[in-house]
């Protein structure tokens, strides 16, 4: 029996199905199918009429053997009804897979309380449901009303064998509501501890910094007392914020850093008192990792340094790089000028240099006198600006004196005067005259350009370091300090709105405001572990938010085929994969 590729049918079925499982090369092509019997039982196959180019006589070529005929064309008939629901799969699969390579679940079960009675929460431990968030937080900046919505577009609740829409946000609260804040530092402890051996993680020169994030509670709100109005960096003044100090790895080429410790404060605290809280912490947690204090070199920036915390430092017998303010240490600035001296810190960087010991507060420390030319150039564009602006103002005090109108008493007038160049070495470059009295007031002045020259050639650019590594070259010095870098870009990955960020809270307590920062700074740990994966068994080369953008093209689709009972069959696998995909799959350990 022989038919036509097409609609006609075949023992009664319909084979404009058959449409949907024929390669289109072989569509393209002038192809039929037989009905050949063999042994008593009816074969299906695809055939194609070609001539034979000797013979000149037509001849068959079998192109596909379909099987049965009566298997084949029931499942023809309902290759239609075939159901495919494709879902991003790579970065919830490989973060949940460290995450349970990390038994991060039943860590932070096992730091906390007993609690009563069953188990509640559909099912789930504080620590599952706390690695679910932590997973989510990596992955998808969310709120947790908005968890499930997410969760819903991924494979995640596949992984965990978890229905997500169950996972509401009153779950998630609930869940953080059984977390005693005195058990977080032990949860972090341990995963820091698990982690460092794990990945034979070295912990020698550590990064110091604290920043604040905003919040949207109300200032009504009684019931938190962390969150407090102050200096904030996102320069949202007008809301009460929340600060974290976070000491994390020096990381490597290619690597971010890696958290090892995390302490919120109040948001009215200033940063430099922080530091002196939390410098004992620091040893309690580097005690508790097992290493030694004098093999740790704790690297910190200027807003933490002052005489007393500097002291504290001294106390607990730690090696440190800090930085100086440039406007206390302006003798020894003068005195390193005319000695600055070429340093190679690679092939393509060079920078000016003065090295010395001398005593500081009590103490006999290294310091290095760095000139950044990058940093040179911007405070030049920066008194440039708030000297055109300065010029300006003084521009339309002047027109005014001219035509009589001023009524303010020459008192009134100097003091403004006074304001406008206070700060940014205005009152060295400008020179303001008044003359004159009452109505007959008159206003001159004169810029100095030479003053500003002398400026940038003495001045700006400087950078002073202090350490206690007196072995150290001025080089390796140097590559610590810049590595406070490293700590400024976590805080901005952790202000990232789409991805790990911390801020805004909408908890309006400090105990879930404590378990919030927690979840962040470990999804951040599990992002950076992730991508530290990527770069050295995959050869990745991009950062870790470009390697979450690449892992959110690996999708997987699950397939649903009737069965001849009725019932449906699903099956699952990753849609095709570019070559880079596929090396992060085999690295990162991402299921199939």
């Amino acid at each position: 029996m022989r038919a036509a590729l097409g609609s006609r049918s075949v023992a009664g079925v319909d084979t404009g199905g058959l449409r949907t499982v024929i390669h289109e090369s072989i569509y393209n092509t002038m192809a039929s199918f037989q009905v050949v019997t063999a042994k008593g039982h009816r074969y299906l196959r695809i055939v194609e009429s070609f001539r034979d180019p000797l013979t000149r006589r037509p001849k068959l070529r079998v192109l596909r053997y379909l099987g049965r005929a009566e298997e084949a064309l029931r499942t023809l008939a309902q290759a239609e009804h075939v159901e495919l629901a494709s879902r991003t799969h790579g970065p919830v699969a490989a973060v949940w897979q460290l995450a349970q390579t990390l038994d991060l679940a039943a860590l932070i079960d096992g730091h906390l309380p007993r609690s009563p009675g069953p188990a509640r929460h559909d099912g789930l431990t504080v620590g599952q449901s706390l690695t679910l968030a932590a997973v989510g937080r990596a992955c998808r900046a969310t709120s947790k009303r908005g968890f499930a919505r997410w969760a819903e577009t991924t494979t995640l609740g596949d992984l965990a064998g978890v229905d997500v829409t169950r996972l509401t946000s009153q779950h998630f609260w609930d869940q953080m509501h059984r977390v005693p804040v005195a058990a977080l530092a032990e949860i972090e402890a341990a995963l820091v501890e698990r982690v460092l051996a794990h990945f034979a993680l070295p912990v020698d020169t550590v990064l110091y910094d604290a920043t604040n994030f905003f919040t949207f509670l109300a200032t009504t709100n009684a019931r938190a007392s962390l969150p407090a109005r102050g200096h904030n960096k996102q320069k949202r003044h007008d809301l009460r914020q929340v600060g974290v100090a976070l000491c994390c790895t020096r990381g490597g080429l290619g690597e971010p850093a890696i958290p090892l410790f995390h302490q919120v404060y109040g948001g009215a605290r200033p940063d430099v008192r922080v530091f002196a809280d939390v410098l004992p912490l620091l040893r309690e947690r580097f005690v508790a990792l097992g290493g030694g204090l004098e093999g740790i070199t704790v690297v910190y920036d200027k807003g933490n340094v002052s005489r007393d915390t500097q002291a504290t430092v001294d106390t607990l017998l730690v090696h440190y790089v800090a930085a100086l303010t440039a406007a206390s240490q302006r003798t020894l600035i003068a005195e390193a000028t005319p000695q600055l001296e070429p340093l190679a810190l690679s092939p393509e960087e060079t920078v000016q240099v003065y090295r010395t010991r001398q005593f500081v507060w009590g103490a006999e420390r290294t310091l290095v006198v760095l000139v950044s030319p990058r940093l040179q150039q911007g405070q030049r564009r920066g008194v440039e600006q708030h000297l055109a602006k300065a010029v300006r103002w003084l521009d339309q005090l002047q027109a005014t004196l001219a035509r009589g109108q001023q009524r303010r008493a020459r008192a009134t007038i100097e003091a403004q005067v006074a304001e406008r160049l206070r700060g940014q070495h205005l009152r060295e470059i400008l020179d303001v005259r008044l003359a004159g009295r009452g109505r007959a007031l008159t206003l001159t002045y004169t810029i100095d350009r030479a003053a500003l020259d002398r400026l940038e050639r003495e001045w700006f650019g400087r950078l002073v370091l202090m350490t206690d590594q007196h072995d150290w070259t001025t080089a390796e010095i140097i590559g610590a300090y810049r590595g406070q870098a490293v700590v400024e870009g976590v805080f901005r990955t952790l202000k990232d709105p789409l991805r790990l960020a911390l801020r805004p809270q909408y908890h309006w307590t400090d105990q879930k405001l404590h378990v919030h920062a927690l979840l962040c700074v470990v999804a951040y740990l599990l992002a950076t572990l992730v991508h530290r994966t990527a770069v050295r068994d995959a050869g990745y080369g991009g950062s870790v938010e470009t390697l979450f953008d690449q892992l959110a093209t690996i999708r997987r689709v699950q397939v649903a085929r009737p069965t001849a009972r009725g019932r449906s069959r699903r099956t699952h696998q990753l849609e095709t994969l570019a070559p880079l995909d596929e090396r992060l799959v085999e690295a990162l350990g991402i299921p199939t």
